[in-house]
């Protein structure tokens, strides 16, 4: 309990803000692209680090409102 409280004072909106972005990023638009360029290995490698990146936002949304 006491890391969460930590992490509700380092983590403010801005930087949920920049992981969503970065999250929107490596899903909508770098792995797209790499999936047209017949890089399916490293499409699904962008794509699954997008999708952490996404669950990693959301939990810190959940963190700072408990």
């Amino acid at each position: 309990m006491y890391f969460i409280n930590d992490l509700k004072h380092i983590i403010n909106n801005d930087i949920i803000i920049i992981f969503l972005v970065i999250s929107y990023i490596l899903i909508f638009n770098t792995s797209k692209e790499l999936k047209r360029n017949n890089y399916h290995i490293d499409y699904k490698i962008v794509k699954t680090t997008g999708v952490l990146y996404g669950i990693l936002a959301l939990a810190a949304v959940v963190a700072i409102y408990i």
